[in-house]
């Protein structure tokens, strides 16, 4: 995961909600930061309510019971125009559908219910249940993992999935949910300098009379070799992925993990332990972050450059190297104290 460090004339606040620890840093008086504070809370609590899978009578679990058209919300008509562009950025690999595979794999509650969980064997029952029952029509030959799953009607704001889909929007929702309140904090409520951090999900902004965020990037196995390095920026996006802290044991003792290869419908059997993206969109960091992870190194590295992709994109894998993939340029003034293994430049 990612943090920062506070910075001079900053006011700082923290919360947590989507199941990750906010934090927001102001530059603002103390009683509009505060006021500010209270309204970026009541932001993520709000998409909390409206996304989440588990939230019984969420607007994502609603969508999901739907047989036909439904309305549904303008921030929810907006989540699913952009996940609709970023599968085929990402060839598939982003692919919401996978609500079903989550839940076959054991992420059936939230993974704070999920540690504290002891697994019996008619969990396990119940869970190849739906292995069975749901995922097998999604491993067909004729399953195309690489198309959006529903249809939105422009303009009207409803929306249709196809039949037996069930939507996890948790893949983007973060990265979009910090994005959208860091613009409102700037273009409605004028502050200056901020930085909103869900769970290493950043978008920062400022101006040249403040100082530059510096975004700590911790190793995957924090507690044996701690920070890695720093990232330094003005302004801009970071997202970090992995699959070492949100993962659980099974009964028989294997790992899982929440990041599903919609190619599978399994957890995604990759190298990438964890993957930190810098740019200029949280969203657009999130997905990236998210789908090296999946892909693994060697594809990974394909799939950037098939795209012309501009991100500096930073990976650990499980035999302990880095690899960097982006502006070797600026590697030493962005990415402060990292040395990677590999490099790779912009083409």
């Amino acid at each position: 995961m990612s943090r920062t460090e506070q910075v001079s004339r900053l006011l700082r606040f923290r919360f947590r909600a989507m199941n990750t620890d906010v934090e927001v840093q102001l530059a603002a008086g103390r009683e509009e930061a505060e006021h500010a504070a209270a309204l970026v809370k009541n932001w993520f609590e709000t998409q909390e309510q409206r996304f989440s899978r588990f939230v019984a009578d969420s607007e994502l679990n609603r969508l999901n019971r739907c047989t036909g058209w439904m309305p549904t919300s303008a921030a929810m008509d907006e989540v699913l125009s952009l996940a609709y562009g970023y599968i085929g950025q990402t060839e598939g690999i982003f692919q919401p559908g996978i609500s079903q595979a989550l839940r076959a794999s054991g992420y059936d509650v939230s993974f704070e219910q999920l540690q504290q969980r002891e697994l019996q064997p008619s969990g396990t029952e119940r869970r190849l249940g739906i292995r069975q029952s749901d995922i097998t029509d999604m491993l067909r030959d004729e399953y195309d993992y690489s198309c959006p799953r529903w249809i939105q009607r422009e303009g009207s704001r409803m929306v249709h999935k196809d039949p037996g889909t069930e939507l996890d929007l948790g893949g983007i929702v973060k990265g979009w949910a910090v994005e959208r309140i860091a613009d409102w904090l700037q273009r409605t409520l004028h502050i200056t300098a901020g930085l909103i951090n869900a769970g290493g999900d950043i978008q920062a902004w400022g101006t040249t009379l403040h100082p530059m965020w510096s975004v700590q990037v911790t190793d995957p196995y924090q507690e044996e070799r701690n920070l890695i390095g720093r990232i330094q920026l003005r302004k801009g996006a970071v997202a970090t992925s992995g699959i070492v802290r949100r993962q659980w044991q099974n009964t028989d003792g294997s790992l899982s993990h929440h990041l599903i290869d919609p190619r599978t419908m399994e957890p995604a059997d990759t190298d990438v332990l964890q993957c930190t993206v810098l740019g200029q969109h949280a969203s657009q960091c999130e997905i990236i972050a998210k789908t090296v992870c999946i892909l693994g190194s060697a594809e990974a590295v394909g799939w950037l450059n098939r795209h012309y992709d501009r991100h500096d994109v930073l990976w650990m894998t499980r035999d302990g190297n880095t690899y960097f993939r982006g502006n070797t340029d600026t590697l030493a003034e962005r990415w402060s104290g990292f040395d990677p293994d590999h490099r790779f430049s912009l083409i």
